[in-house]
């Protein structure tokens, strides 16, 4: 993050570290500034990161798919999840992806899931063959 905002322009990291507010005093001095809330928040605060982490987490653990629902919208909030997974550097391997989502089909689709595992091999399919084959399935 430090990198991309030094690239734009030099002087931008400074700013989220101290804030685009000058502090001086009454002769016009300048007060030296603490780091800002924003670094410490996005840069430094582990505290946060397991926050996100235990909601992301929950998220993925309790990740269902409701009757009737789009199947190209579950799958675009599956990705949202991973990728703010990816975002604090935990990935999984595709099979984890691809059993999730199979386990989070309603039960009306308990025989589908069963044909389309005994079908595919799992470790070797990807989320947009799957999508297809559920697509396909649902017809």
């Amino acid at each position: 993050m430090i990198a991309n905002f030094k690239s734009m322009l030099i002087d931008m990291w400074d700013i989220v570290e101290n804030g685009n507010h000058i502090p001086f005093d009454k002769e016009l001095k300048e007060i030296p500034r603490n780091v800002d809330t924003l670094a410490i928040t996005y840069e430094r605060s582990s505290q946060v990161k397991r926050n996100k982490l235990s909601l992301l987490t929950h998220k993925h653990e309790f990740f269902t798919v409701e009757e009737g629902e789009d199947i190209q919208y579950m799958i675009g909030c599956f990705q949202t999840i991973l990728n703010e997974f990816m975002s604090l550097g935990i990935t999984f391997d595709n099979y984890d992806h691809i059993d999730k989502i199979l386990g989070s089909l309603s039960r009306n689709w308990r025989p589908r899931v069963t044909k389309l595992r005994a079908l595919k091999n799992l470790d070797t399919i990807s989320l947009e063959e799957l999508v297809e084959a559920i697509k396909v399935h649902k017809q």
